[in-house]
């Protein structure tokens, strides 16, 4: 059957995606024909000659919105501008939104101003005019009779129309005036456009208006019978080879491959095959009960009455709730377990086996010195080059024959764990010399035994991949859990880091923090970004050495949180104090998924626990517009970023207030679903497609993503100037996620805050904090959450909380 075309032009904004699936949801009233989305950058073609070419497979066009200003040209535009401001393109039907509807009016000679006062995820009273051209208008057909409705506006820029032709169809009312949200060209030239954006989750009548839309291009063109409609005809009817091809084409424009079209398929067949496969006959799972244990600090004990002498990762929920914190992991990695590491300073991967005797550190540091065509492997070592986007492949390909669909229910059985660097996410540069100091961004161990507890159940679960788990250990856990663990008391010298150790702190300088401020709201004055994450980094140099695990010790008790992780990377046997370490107390997860969906939890809007501070009136303080506006920035970009992969995105908690140790916090759900059903799934995504893609976190960067990533890391007065006193535009692990890819298909990855991180084995650490910053932020209310955040990492190593 054939379709209805629509082009998408994208200005690389974060929410574009919300708008394709809003158009592909909807259907025309007239035709079967089913709506198909062609997407494309505003700078895919170098000119506009080239967009004419395709012009005859295409119904209609809409220009999205995205960061910039129509009057600084083909830079921030690319080719937008054109499309409006010639002949050609007169007579297809087009709706420009946002800055597409700033681009439409500025080319009928409209004038755009800065709004003086900026409204970014604020949701308005929409009205229409109440006369003939808007009552008629095919936008608005059936919109409710009281002609006002509710949306949300993402704008710094508007438009002043100062001649006839543009018709004004709907406006809003604020502290700048009137200012108008809708026209249609005057011309007969079937042009809409809208400033405020129909796709955002608080926006009525978004389905609506698009519909509306669509059904008017599908009549228009019905009727017109154009030189476009008469070709796009011919070529269906006399030449589908290259009707096809041109679409075909179009399709790949945007790369939306999967890391391996093979995982899915891997783990669907063997969702049915698993119980004769041989994987099964060295897995070996034990269950244990703990009902005279129901305190959720039993990770730690077991960690520290058992695991002393071993080698473990741990991912601890130190507080449970209801959807997060119901699990804790003790991963034990061993001389089985291999190792991949990526620098993308160097752009290689090595991987290698835990401890492994035959490997030293110089040997792997001359193997990372050697140019590309020298870099080798031998029995033990392999280092290759790869840019970060080949690690995906690796690990991927690695994983693929372990993948198996088995204890579903079980969230970790074994696989991967490990960390992520705020470097390794997309737009991202890592621009750190390698010869000062080469740090990992990514680090992955494959894990094959295990302890699990599930806190809710109150059961603990030993569980080997290859039949190998530590007799003793598993001894030991099963007298420990029977007899002892009700009597051994927690060591409440642990909640205090021992009084001989003093500690250097350097914290950012609140004149520097002032400035990047300044910075940043000029940004998004002038249009560039609707929100922006500026994060500081914190450096502790302890008098003493303390080891990873003792800090992890007194953090977690300090500041129980639902993703507790501790990373000690000793993996290199003589390298122990060039090692890379993450404790972390975070309460944000970032992604969970498991064979068919996936889960985001974002969290934006802090408010510090007080002897006053209330559950209610913290409800109030976060329901408040500027907080309000930037969880909604960020719960619309992550719609944005699952709906790129999968259409089937559904906002499950819309900004619940939650409680944790040292704050309240605002937090959105949202989950994809999908992934298990081909129809739905035809890319066959799985959930590490889905982690790659939507890295870094967007609770880390703001809105719109790519650029506002680039104007934190590139803009010398931003985190560069704010940070000089530590690795400067490198967030390196602080920002970055850790968690784990199990081999049954599930994962879960929390957001790297309140957390501490090292690349010398604890020489010195670091604590990232930081914020979202958007036009309704003001410093010092800023600065004061930066140190609320920063506090709940810091308070380990204050004076009033030592011994």
């Amino acid at each position: 059957m054939d379709t209805f075309n629509v082009l998408f032009i994208d200005s690389y904004d974060s929410f574009t995606y919300n708008v394709v699936r809003l158009l592909e949801q909807q259907k025309l009233h007239e035709s079967t024909q089913r709506i198909k989305v062609f997407t494309i950058r505003n700078d895919t073609f170098t000119n506009v000659s080239q967009l004419k070419e395709i012009l005859p497979v295409i119904d209609c066009i809409v220009v999205g919105p995205g960061p910039g200003n129509p009057l600084n040209g083909s830079e921030d535009m690319g080719i937008i501008n054109e499309l409006f401001s010639g002949s050609d393109f007169q007579d297809i039907p087009i709706l420009g939104v946002c800055l597409g509807f700033q681009a439409l009016c500025h080319s009928f000679g409209a004038d755009i101003i800065q709004l003086k006062t900026i409204k970014h995820g604020q949701v308005y009273d929409i009205n229409l005019y109440n006369n003939e051209d808007t009552l008629l208008n095919p936008l608005f057909l059936s919109f409710n009779r009281a002609r006002s409705f509710k949306a949300t506006r993402y704008h710094s820029l508007a438009i002043i129309n100062n001649n006839k032709s543009l018709i004004p169809l709907a406006y809003t009312t604020d502290e700048n005036g009137t200012v108008l949200m809708a026209v249609q060209a005057a011309k007969k030239v079937p042009w809409f456009g809208v400033q405020y954006h129909p796709e955002s989750c608080c926006s009525e009548n978004g389905d609506l208006l698009v519909g509306n839309f669509l059904n008017f291009a599908f009549d228009y063109n019905s009727k017109t019978n154009t030189a476009r409609q008469l070709k796009k005809l011919s070529l269906i009817n006399n030449d589908q080879i290259k009707y096809k091809k041109i679409l075909y084409q179009l399709n790949l424009i945007i790369d939306k491959k999967p890391i391996d079209v093979d995982l899915s398929a891997s783990l669907l067949a063997n969702k049915n095959e698993c119980v004769n496969n041989d994987i099964l006959k060295k897995i070996e799972i034990k269950e244990y009960s703990i009902n005279n244990y129901d305190k959720p600090n039993i990770t730690m004990k077991i960690a520290e009455d058992l695991l002393v002498d071993y080698d473990k990762f741990v991912l601890a929920s130190s507080t449970v709730n209801k959807n997060r914190g119901e699990w804790s992991i003790i991963a034990l990695p061993d001389s089985n377990s291999e190792v991949f590491t990526h620098f993308t300073q160097v752009n290689k991967t090595c991987i290698y086996k835990w401890r492994d005797p035959q490997i030293t550190k110089n040997q792997l540091d001359s193997m990372l010195e050697k140019s590309d065509k020298f870099a080798n492997s031998n029995a033990y070592l392999k280092v290759f080059s790869e840019a970060k986007e080949g690690f995906w492949k690796t690990i991927s390909s690695y994983m693929k024959n372990k993948l198996f669909a088995y204890k579903n229910h079980l969230p970790f059985i074994g696989g991967l764990v490990g960390v992520m660097s705020y470097e390794f996410g997309n737009y991202v540069q890592m621009n750190m010399d390698p010869n000062d100091l080469l740090m990992p961004d990514a680090k992955l161990v494959f894990i094959n035994n295990t302890i699990l507890i599930n806190h809710v159940d109150k059961k603990v679960y030993t569980i080997s991949l290859n039949n190998t788990f530590p007799p003793q250990i598993s001894d030991n856990l099963s007298n420990y859990l029977k007899d002892k663990i009700q009597t051994t008391e927690d060591n409440l010298e642990l909640s205090k880091l021992p009084k001989d150790v003093t500690f250097d702190i350097i914290k950012p300088v609140k004149k520097d923090y002032a400035n990047a401020f300044e910075a940043c709201r000029n940004y998004i004055k002038q249009g560039y970004s609707y929100e922006m994450c500026l994060t500081t980094q914190t450096k502790i140099t302890p008098s003493k050495k303390l080891t990873p695990w003792r800090i992890f010790q007194t953090l977690t008790r300090r500041n129980p949180a639902p993703f507790s992780n501790y990373f000690f990377f000793n993996d290199i046997i003589d390298n122990d104090s060039n090692s890379v370490c993450l404790v972390s107390s975070s309460p944000e997860r970032f992604l969970k998924w498991d064979l068919d969906s996936c889960e985001l939890r974002p969290i934006k809007g802090t408010v510090k626990k007080s002897k006053t501070m209330t559950r209610e009136l913290a409800t109030e303080i976060l329901k408040t517009p500027k907080e309000f506006g930037e969880n909604l920035m960020i719960l619309d970009l992550i719609r944005n970023d699952l709906y790129e992969l999968l259409s089937d995105v559904r906002v499950e908690e819309f900004m619940s207030v939650e409680e944790y140790a040292t704050v309240y916090q605002l937090v959105s759900v949202i989950k994809l679903y999908g992934m298990a059903n081909p129809q739905v799934n035809t890319n066959n995504y799985v959930g590490l497609d889905v982690l790659k893609h939507s890295l870094p976190p967007g609770s880390m960067t703001g809105a719109p993503k790519k650029k506002t990533v680039k104007l934190l890391q590139q803009d010398p007065m931003l985190e560069t100037n704010l940070n000089k006193h530590t690795t400067k535009d490198t967030r390196g692990l602080y920002s970055g996620v850790s968690g784990y890819w199990s081999v049954n298909g599930n994962g879960d990855w929390s957001v790297n805050i309140r957390c501490l991180h090292s690349y010398n084995g604890g020489d010195d650490w670091a604590i990232g904090a930081g914020g979202a910053l958007t036009i309704l932020s003001n410093v010092e209310a800023e600065l004061d959450e930066v140190f609320v955040k920063l506090e709940s990492a810091l308070q380990v190593f204050n004076d009033s909380t030592q011994i």
